[in-house]
């Protein structure tokens, strides 16, 4: 009894020494418990983040807050896409730790985690800094791959700055690695019923046509329809106005980089029916397609509807009815008529965000402003 009564205490010791190791271990400082946040500070200081960088051996791209819009300093220091910087801050936040993996440098290339200036290293560097200068939180990010049973995340190996330990890590976080893709890409929102007519002018003085008489009407028509031809296809037609309400950008310049002067430039003018004229022009050039934007307020574009003739009421009907207000219920199409006052700060607010700047374009927008009248029309008998 003696015998087996010692052999299990020494058991119950060897057990004790374990754990305590492992305890020991696991509280080491600098190293986060599995399932607690990589950056358990990042979510209370996010708000004075006021730069984010990221480093990969393409080179760095740099995103930095003024006046509370964001910035790419590589593109110019154009406006950011505000909705892409907040969800890599808050990606970053809501890391957190799935298991413990190698401290040794040699096994870092194996989780893609080497130093990024490392010779043939495809690691990304992250770096956050406040207003001071310092560092809020700095990371080296490796490989990911999505997360198991979790629709939408990643499991990723990192290591944060100045620390061996990596970790296999759970969250949604994507980086992107292309300066352009963090670029606000929207450049027009107009509301495409809103537009009365569109004028497509090209360098050889041919233009293309496109209207329609009322507001609530669904489809635009081409202007001057020649006897014997029709249209192909009316959302070919349609989609020629919703190009130049909805367009999005690719790329930027200065505009002194680009020059317009002397080159074979398609000039668009869209006009509102409720004032507002806007003016794209389109420069294929090298392979792309430049744009720049520009608006004025012209008075007399505003549409005023044709009084309607007054009917007699019908039984039991009474007089008076507001037939205007019933109408607006039976058009559900019609857009809204902006106010002079809305429309000038539309204008003003499109001139401020374009003003100085050339776009590229995405090809199939600048395709659909190529088009001329004999794109869209068919002969009658084909």
């Amino acid at each position: 009894m003696k015998l087996k009564t010692l052999s299990m205490l020494t058991v119950i010791a060897a057990i004790l020494i374990i754990v305590a190791v492992l305890m020991t271990k696991q509280q080491e400082p600098g190293v986060p418990m599995t399932g607690q946040p990589v950056f358990p500070e990042l979510k209370t200081v996010i708000n004075d983040v006021t730069e984010l960088s990221v480093d990969t051996q393409s080179g760095t791209i740099t995103l930095h807050r003024q006046e509370d819009i964001w910035r790419v300093k590589e593109k110019y220091d154009y406006p950011a896409d505000l909705g892409a910087v907040r969800e890599m801050l808050i990606g970053l936040a809501e890391l957190t730790t799935l298991e413990p993996k190698t401290r040794k440098p040699e096994f870092y290339e194996k989780l893609g985690l080497q130093d990024v200036e490392a010779e043939g290293s495809l690691s990304t560097g992250v770096t956050l800094k406040d207003a001071t200068d310092n560092t809020v939180a700095a990371a080296v990010i490796g490989n990911d791959r999505p997360a198991k049973g979790k629709s939408g995340a990643k499991e990723l190996f990192i290591r944060k700055a100045g620390d061996p330990q990596t970790w296999l890590v759970q969250g949604r976080l994507t980086v992107e690695k292309n300066p352009g893709k963090w670029l606000d890409k929207e450049l027009t929102q107009i509301e495409t019923k809103r537009v009365r007519r569109l004028i497509v002018t090209h360098p050889d003085k041919s233009r293309l046509v496109v209207e329609k008489a009322k507001p609530a009407d669904l489809n635009y028509q081409v202007a001057n329809l020649p006897e014997g031809l029709e249209i192909e296809s009316q959302f070919t037609v349609n989609n020629v106005v919703s190009t130049v309400t909805s367009l999005s950008l690719d790329d930027v310049k200065p505009q002194n980089e680009v020059p317009f002067e002397d080159q074979p430039v398609r000039t668009a003018v869209f006009e509102t029916f409720d004032g507002l004229q806007g003016t794209v022009q389109l420069l294929p050039k090298d392979e792309k397609n430049y744009v720049t934007i520009s608006a004025v307020f012209n008075a007399g574009l505003v549409w005023k509807p044709e009084p309607e003739k007054e009917s007699e009421p019908q039984a039991g009907e009474p007089s008076g009815v507001d037939t205007q207000g019933k109408e607006a219920d039976t058009n559900p199409d019609q857009p809204r008529i902006k106010s002079e006052a809305e429309v000038k700060a539309e204008i003003e607010a499109l001139n401020k965000r374009t003003g100085g700047w050339v776009y590229v374009i995405p090809k199939f927008r600048a395709d659909t402003l190529l088009k001329k009248p004999q794109d869209l029309l068919k002969t009658s008998d084909g």
